[in-house]
């Protein structure tokens, strides 16, 4: 859903569970947010961003791939 974030996590060699843990969110909460199932507040897109240690804007960070 968010591949540019996928890609990041990655490249950063971080798990989705640390990130979550590093962001102060529960690792359920992050994958459905990955995978669309709800919403990132402003803040927790904040947040992810500090976790991996990143210097994209957040609007391409978080842009998202459309279901097809």
């Amino acid at each position: 859903m968010y591949p540019n974030l996928n890609a990041e996590i990655a490249r950063a060699g971080f798990t989705n569970a640390e990130v979550a843990k590093k962001a102060n969110m529960s690792y359920s909460t992050f994958s459905l947010k990955m995978n669309g199932k709800s919403k990132f507040t402003f803040d927790e897109t904040l947040k992810i961003k500090k976790a991996i240690g990143v210097d994209i804007p957040l609007e391409e960070l978080f842009t998202k791939k459309e279901a097809m």
